[in-house]
């Protein structure tokens, strides 16, 4: 039996869509067009925003693993909010991820960094290369 889901491929079988209790490898590679990668979309953009555009590559882990507990506790409030009534397990690891991503958003500064928009040196004195051209 090809269709069998022994014989095929592990790359090739469908993914089951990420959930509240999925493994953070799975929510990293979440399709971005669901409620769960729009969410952990928007939460990576507006970290980066928020350190000026530019941050480090240990700042972006942080922003990484800080979009991924977002995106559970947003996966949990929808389940909340629908009624749905949750185990002790559920909300253990739930403060579990707060807390995680609290002392995440510690580590990148609660303070908004702005974004540096002045030109550099370089800028200055290409521009000014361009004007004495443009004058001769």
């Amino acid at each position: 039996m090809l269709n069998s889901p022994s014989k095929v491929p592990t790359k090739y079988r469908k993914r089951p869509p990420a959930g509240l209790m999925s493994r953070d490898h799975a929510l990293a590679t979440v399709d971005r067009r669901t409620r769960a990668g729009r969410v952990l979309r928007t939460v990576e953009a507006d970290l980066v925003d928020h350190l000026g555009g530019h941050p480090s590559a240990a700042e972006m882990l942080i922003i990484r693993s800080a979009a991924i507990k977002a995106t559970r506790l947003a996966l949990l409030s929808e389940k909340l909010l629908s009624g749905e009534d949750l185990s002790d397990h559920a909300n253990d690891h739930a403060l579990a991820w707060l807390n995680s991503m609290r002392l995440d958003l510690s580590a990148l500064g609660l303070a908004r960094r702005v974004r540096d928009v002045s030109p550099s040196l370089d800028d200055i004195l290409a521009r000014h290369a361009k004007n004495d051209e443009a004058s001769r």
